[in-house]
């Protein structure tokens, strides 16, 4: 991915307009307003109603008038919430159980005079590409295929970076989580896909709310736990045993909400002949889907291209650093201590260097450990929970200069990952207590990377003692490097 520049970073911060997203699907209609016109969408509301409209379609082709009349006074209840909220634009779309139902055209006038805007019906296909550029959205390097399952249909795309979703494989099939399809129906309805093969072994991105909760089951019962799924990445052997643990409860686990619990039987039956058909390395979970898609199609090509972590960096960094311009100051000056080190650490470490400030208002005492809970929670995407990880490990050194001992890290990271972690954030800290973490002085130090050697040159009133704080500082930085390089210090007047 290029990296961002300055005037992208502010395009995120200033570009941006209110959105109220309606999505009226087969189980539940919910309303997202967002923070939206950079590279990311940020929720300022969130909220669903289990309506069920796509209860009973299958038997009688139309829409229950009891799930009707559920589902219009949910839509009242969100017209009032955007009228106060000061909306620039409300978009509104529906899915398969309005696509299907022989008397939709009512409920669709119904719901739109209620609304105030126009619902579009999506089709399938529409609804598969949707899906897929969210989670082009929420990702960077995707090339895999997409399943967004919803409670009336399953829409699988398969999605490779700025690759046009229109020409892709691609099917929507009924066999959401509300249809009750027998296992062996549902693995034809799948397996006889004539493009299968082409999306075989590739990871499978897992969207839709009845697959999160799989993911909430899994992170409910580890030890190794972040509460995010966005990013949750299972090993095939590892989801499988996760959904036997689904069905041999069926559904009545810790990490599954209520509301999810009824549905849980077929989605883990859809997903074991997804597994069984595509065989995928690995399982990616997705906050990410249809909605955040239909954003992301109305980007310019060149916002596409911003890397989705360094673009929701930049924007926690505006709101919390003390001095503007930190981020990219910093990251120019830690960068080129990483010249031996494997080229994913740089894009981590350039994201990470943006939030050196993140807790400078908490209590110095406290400082190092809330960095790590607000890294772990951190609203961000692009980053998966091993990345994530690494990044909190950073803020911790960088705060503390010591590794955390949680055993979370030990376990997520090989001790060359937490070696370079501490690494990094040594650098960090070194660097900002030298500067105070002031861009301007920032831009005094000079880092030179040789061959055999790595000099840090400081205007000598800003080094302070020859033998102080600074000097334990670069010491430290000494003992770690993994390079073998010499770190020698310089001064210049």
């Amino acid at each position: 991915m290029p990296d961002m520049t300055e005037n992208q970073m502010t395009h995120q911060i200033r570009d941006e307009n209110k959105i109220g997203l309606i999505d009226i699907g087969s189980s539940s209609i919910r309303l997202v307003i967002y923070r939206a016109g950079g590279r990311l969408p940020h929720p300022q509301f969130n909220e669903r109603d289990v309506c069920r409209l796509g209860e009973g379609l299958a038997e009688t082709g139309m829409l229950n008038q009891d799930r009707v009349d559920q589902a219009l006074t949910t839509l009242r209840r969100f017209a009032q919430i955007m009228a106060a909220s000061g909306l620039d634009e409300v978009k509104a779309f529906a899915t398969e159980a309005v696509r299907k139902a022989q008397n939709s055209a009512e409920f669709i006038d119904a719901a739109e005079a209620i609304i105030k805007a126009p619902i579009q019906i999506l089709s399938g296909r529409e609804e598969a590409q949707f899906a897929g550029k969210g989670v082009l959205s929420g990702f960077v390097d995707v090339d895999g295929l997409v399943g967004d399952l919803g409670g009336g249909s399953l829409e699988l795309i398969h999605v490779k970076n700025m690759v046009s979703v229109k020409n892709q494989p691609q099917a929507s099939l009924p066999c959401g989580h509300l249809v009750p399809l027998a296992a062996d129906e549902v693995d034809a309805m799948i397996g006889g896909l004539d493009w299968a093969d082409t999306a075989r072994g590739k990871v499978f991105y897992a969207v839709g709310g009845t697959w999160r909760a799989i993911a909430t089951a899994y992170t409910a019962a580890s030890k190794k736990r972040i509460d995010v799924v966005h990013g949750l990445t299972l090993p095939r052997k590892d989801l499988i045993a996760m959904i036997k643990q689904i069905e041999e409860t069926d559904g009545q686990i810790k990490g599954i909400p209520p509301a999810r619990r009824s549905s849980m039987k077929q989605a883990v039956t859809v997903m074991r002949a997804i597994i069984k058909v595509f065989d995928p390395e690995e399982v990616v979970f997705s906050s990410y889907g249809a909605r955040e898609g239909l954003l992301y199609d109305e980007l310019s090509n060149d916002i596409r291209r911003i890397d989705p972590l360094l673009a929701g960096v930049a924007e926690f960094a505006a709101m919390t650093e003390r001095y503007q311009g930190l981020g990219p100051a910093l990251a120019q000056k830690v960068l080129p201590f990483l010249e031996t080190y494997k080229i994913k650490n740089h894009r981590l470490t350039e994201a990470v260097s943006y939030l050196a400030d993140l807790s400078w208002l908490d209590h110095p005492d406290y400082r190092a450990s809330l960095a790590i809970e607000k890294m772990l929670g951190l609203s961000v995407v692009g980053i998966n929970h091993k990345e994530r990880a690494w990044m909190a490990a950073v803020l911790s050194v960088r705060y503390s200069g010591s590794f955390p001992s949680r055993s979370l890290f030990r376990g997520m990271l090989k001790r060359k990952e937490r070696e370079t972690a501490r690494f990094v954030g040594l650098v960090m800290r070194m660097l900002m207590t030298a500067t105070g973490g002031i861009p301007a002085l920032l831009d005094q130090v000079t880092i030179t990377p040789q061959k055999k050697s790595l000099t840090i040159t400081f205007p000598k009133p800003l080094f302070g003692a020859k033998e102080g704080v600074i000097m334990r500082r670069v010491k430290a930085i000494s003992l770690e490097s993994q390079s073998k390089k010499t770190i020698a210090v310089e001064f210049m007047e």
